[in-house]
């Protein structure tokens, strides 16, 4: 018979054992929750769920079915002292998705209009192809992060329970360490809000003793969950220290300013149209309560107020504890390379995402200690290799060229004037498949290889075209790529029918992503480069406040103007006002709407290719005109350049429906909880 001691040290166990992030299975991490959560309120599923854990190998390599032994580690032994309760601190940074694996995170791969799939079978791209060609499903879930986040909501929630019982921890480690637990339980809800719009509020795990009716959570309406997200935050503030002392060590802690950037974005989320007027969602209701309404239909500006506030105090709080635009300096390259003022707009980009110790980046990825961030380096070096262009015949074994980028890409940024090439005056849009021979006398000799002939579509565009584009005829820097002299980069990219860029694996797009690529990345055969990915820049907040303003605005003003202004400044373009002058549409940046558009393609250009193009088009509501994309390209099997430079087809399209906003919850978790509603359209 299963005494209550027992069972209460089965619990401790089990609890322990999410610490430790042995159970990975979703089968198990189900049994887990139908023991500790009780949604099976009958010995005979705990003996069953038992049973089945010890038939898999049990979680400490003993018979469950015994008895359970005095001297196995419980909940207590966790929080014996500053070291153990330092491990569970650090297990809860563990939960957090990691940003680095382009197959698996579904901002990269699964988002063709931005990525697209190399030469690869399916195989290789699951689930992110699954993703990508509208396979989402109700049955299992791809890429289903609802058990794994809520997975770590109870992790962080043990901690908090545990965490006043060490006797050798200062008050001031404590109250940061209670903090930082506080920020990654907001920070879970948060990534679930993103994902799967209203979501159950765990503020507290359930005790043993609780009955199957209160263990049933219901979805909570999206205002009170960013209520509930931002409310969380604001506890943390007193108790964060402003910046990390030692980088080395504790880079990727939370402090303040992270703090402060991510409520930030929280409130932006609640404000924008997906979740702020949003009349799709007016019958998404819960009917168990009363027709409570999901996702609020009233459009709000005060929103919009609230989000701008945050904005600026995180701005100011950036500022104060130093941080800046990236610029990069290049007195800090060899002298033996020649870094003339072209090359050194394209690296303020490229060197705002790899420089290691960057003032731009507000939260980064680090090597903390276990998880994902221990592997950081790999998963980082895995990440470039896929991206890595065919250079050197010695990569091909290293799985090079897996990733892409999508022909879209190359056409959003904007011609050297800084606006759209459809609406510079100065660019010819309705030529830019035609072929164009690069000379000194056009200026594009330092991206382009002089005397070789490539499309219109890239010459004469802004300097972070060439910053996150690599592409036929193009130069692709890195410190491999030189020539001995060092004056000049001296490799560029050829990536037609029967040349070596082909000859590794052809290209079926055109188009490589640059930037991801740190300039200290090497082939032949190929090395990776450590740095430290952004998680959030200084210049997201920028063009965030802006668009904020806007919003709030009657129309746009110098204020609005200035934030984004500053953005554009790093890479050489003149203001929005100054810029448009040569447009087709001069007064575009004075009208409200038309300045909306305007920001949000910036934060499209400026944030190109990390993992924010598929949030932002989300809560933007602007993802179905977006992504029934048909994936096109340069001819691949063309040998001459007339060949080669016609747009063909390359893939099958991506149907997007309103549905595929928000992600569904799996079936299985509905029949288990009766009390969750199914996502919209699902």
């Amino acid at each position: 018979m299963l005494t209550f001691k027992t069972i209460q040290k089965m619990k401790n166990i089990l609890k322990i054992q999410r610490f430790n992030v042995i159970a990975r299975n979703e089968a198990i991490h189900n049994l887990l929750d139908c023991f500790t959560l009780r949604v099976c309120n009958d010995a005979r599923y705990v003996i069953v769920a038992l049973t089945l854990l010890w038939g898999v190998g049990g979680l400490y390599g003993c018979n469950w079915l015994d008895v359970i032994p005095d001297n196995l580690p419980t909940i207590d032994d966790a929080f014996s002292n500053k070291a153990t309760a330092e491990k569970s601190l650090f297990s809860c940074y563990r939960y957090l998705p990691n940003p680095l694996r382009l197959l698996t995170y579904p901002t990269y791969l699964a988002n063709r209009d931005e990525f697209e799939f190399g030469t690869q079978s399916r195989a290789f791209y699951e689930p992110a192809y699954s993703i990508a060609i509208g396979e989402q499903n109700t049955s299992e879930p791809i890429m289903n992060f609802w058990p794994g986040m809520y997975q770590a909501i109870r992790t962080c929630n043990i901690f908090l329970e545990g965490i006043h019982q060490p006797k050798d921890i200062s008050e001031y480690e404590r109250k940061r360490w209670i903090a930082e637990v506080k920020f990654l339980k907001a920070y879970y809800h948060f990534f679930l809000l993103q994902l799967y719009g209203p979501v159950p509020l765990i503020k507290e795990n359930k005790p043993l003793s609780a009955t199957p009716d209160e263990v049933r959570v219901f979805r909570e309406p999206v205002d009170e969950c960013i209520a509930y997200i931002v409310q969380l935050i604001d506890e943390t503030l007193p108790d964060l220290p402003r910046t990390i002392n030692s980088p080395t060590d504790e880079n990727g802690r939370i402090t303040q300013t992270i703090a402060l950037a991510v409520k930030a974005k929280v409130l932006v989320w609640g404000a924008s149209s997906l979740f702020n007027g949003n009349h799709s969602y007016q019958k998404w209701k819960d009917e168990k309560r009363e027709g409570i309404l999901l996702v609020s239909d009233t459009y709000s500006r005060e929103k919009w107020e609230k989000a701008a506030e945050a904005i600026w105090e995180a701005i100011e709080t950036c500022h104060r504890e130093g941080h800046q635009l990236y610029r990069y300096n290049k007195a800090s390259m060899p002298q033996t390379f020649n870094m003339n003022d072209s090359l050194t707009l394209t690296m303020n980009t490229r060197k705002a995402i790899t420089d290691k110790w960057n003032l731009g980046i507000v939260w980064t990825s680090a090597s903390l200690r276990g998880g994902w961030w221990a592997n950081g380096v790999w998963d980082l070096n895995d990440m470039q290799r896929t991206l890595f262009p065919s250079i050197y015949q010695p990569d091909v074994d290293l799985a090079v060229s897996r990733g892409l980028a999508s022909f879209n890409m190359a056409e959003l940024f904007y011609t050297k004037n800084g606006i759209p090439i459809d609406e510079d005056n100065d660019w010819d849009y309705t030529g830019r498949y035609t072929l164009r021979t690069s000379t000194p006398e056009a200026g594009n000799g330092h991206y382009i290889a002089l005397e070789q002939q490539t499309a219109s579509l890239n010459f004469d565009r802004e300097p972070r075209f060439y910053a996150n584009l690599g592409f036929d005829r193009g130069y692709f820097e890195l410190s491999s790529t030189t020539t001995n002299g060092g004056a000049s980069f001296s490799t560029y990219l050829r990536l037609r029918k029967s040349e070596p860029g082909y000859s590794v694996a052809y290209n079926r797009t055109g188009y490589y992503v640059k930037k991801l690529i740190a300039f200290e990345s090497k082939g032949d055969p190929y090395e990776g480069y450590d740095y430290r990915f952004p998680l959030l820049r200084l210049a997201d907040l920028y063009l965030l406040y802006s668009e904020a303003l806007n919003e709030v605005k009657e129309k746009p003003d110098d204020e609005v103007y200035k934030w984004i202004d500053e953005v554009r400044d790093v890479v050489g373009l003149e203001g929005v006002i100054k810029s448009w002058e040569k447009s087709k549409y001069p007064n575009r940046p004075k009208d409200k709407d038309e300045m909306r558009k305007i920001i949000q393609q910036e934060r499209l250009i400026e944030l190109a290719f990390e993992g924010q193009r598929f949030w932002d088009m989300r809560r933007w509501k602007l993802a179905e005109s977006s992504r029934t994309y048909i994936p096109v390209g340069w001819n691949y099997n063309g040998e001459t350049p007339e060949e080669y430079y016609t747009v063909i087809k390359v893939g099958e399209g991506v149907k997007f429906t309103e549905k595929d906003y928000l992600w569904p919850i799996r079936n299985s978790d509905l029949r288990i909880n009766p009390n969750l509603v199914q996502s919209w359209g699902w």
